[in-house]
């Protein structure tokens, strides 16, 4: 299967939700059990194995991939916070804006794009972005602390017990000290890793709401140019200035090119930041990044 076959089975999976949901097969409430086997069990199978296969020699280039992915979240969130104040927004909407510009989906939605277009090999450099991603939400979740007051022990909790960050620690483990895994342990973390694309694709479906972006669609527009178009050029310039090549370019830019981060709206419940204008964002860059990623793989 090429790329674009790739990105149209995506899209169906997702349309394939959204219709379950339309037609009352599904509830939108599912989606919460859907994202907790995805979260818990899925996804973390997906990280584990591929660090535990990876060749990790090359701790320069993965690490700048992640320097990347935490600069232009931040540049990212600098342009949303000059817009915000120049459109006059309160406080918890300029920052709703700024954690939606700066934080991404290259996780939740990155690792099912990368797996079907690249494979295993562009898997790897994909986790070390979304790594990136786990060092943004930190970064503001203290920042937002400062900003509004909160508790610092939450936000690491929240981070370091994250399954995900589990998954990555305990795979760099087993490959560094070469511990064997035996025969049946791979098999069932290969079985409960294949359900992570279908599961992932069928809940952003489910998902989708479009009532909340009509109200909000210029403030949401301008997040999405920024996560899908503004982004992706960062993520150029910056690989190809530090020297990434092959897939871990390619993995690099598509990731940079994702949407806004469903981890958004975890700091916009826990401070208060404008819920509605936050979920907008995440719904837009979601619905238009079937096409815009499209483009991006096709065009590199």
């Amino acid at each position: 299967m090429n790329s674009y076959e790739t990105i149209i089975a995506i899209v169906v999976l997702i349309l394939i939700g959204y219709i379950c949901r339309r037609i009352g097969l599904l509830k939108p409430d599912d989606a919460k059990i859907l994202n907790k086997i995805v979260v818990y069990l899925a996804i973390p199978s997906l990280i584990f194995l591929a660090m535990y296969n990876a060749d990790l020699s090359d701790t320069v280039t993965l690490g700048t991939i992640t320097l990347i992915c935490i600069t232009i979240g931040i540049l990212c969130g600098g342009i949303a916070y000059l817009f915000a104040s120049l459109r006059n927004y309160s406080k918890e909407t300029r920052w709703g804006l700024v954690t939606a510009s700066a934080m991404l989906n290259s996780g939740f939605l990155g690792y099912p794009v990368v797996l079907g277009v690249f494979g295993s090999i562009g898997l790897v450099s994909a986790v070390f972005y979304d790594l990136g991603s786990v060092i943004l939400f930190i970064f503001f979740g203290f920042l937002l602390i400062l900003v509004y007051g909160g508790n610092y022990q939450g936000i690491f909790k929240e981070s370091v017990f994250f399954p995900s960050i589990i998954a990555i620690s305990l795979g760099v483990l087993t490959n560094i000290f070469q511990l064997p895994l035996g025969s049946l342990v791979p098999e069932i973390l290969d079985y409960l890793s294949g359900a992570a694309i279908p599961l992932i694709m069928l809940s952003l479906g489910l998902s989708l709401e479009f009532k909340e972006v009509k109200e909000y669609f210029a403030a949401a527009s301008f997040v999405s140019v920024i996560r899908l178009v503004i982004s992706p050029l960062i993520a150029i310039v910056f690989a190809s200035l530090l020297g990434l090549s092959g897939v871990n370019f390619q993995v690099t830019v598509v990731q940079a090119g994702m949407p806004s981060g469903m981890l958004t709206m975890v700091l916009a419940i826990i401070y208060n930041l404008d819920i509605k204008i936050t979920a907008a964002c995440v719904f837009l860059s979601t619905a238009l990044s079937m096409v815009s990623l499209t483009a991006l793989i096709l065009f590199i």
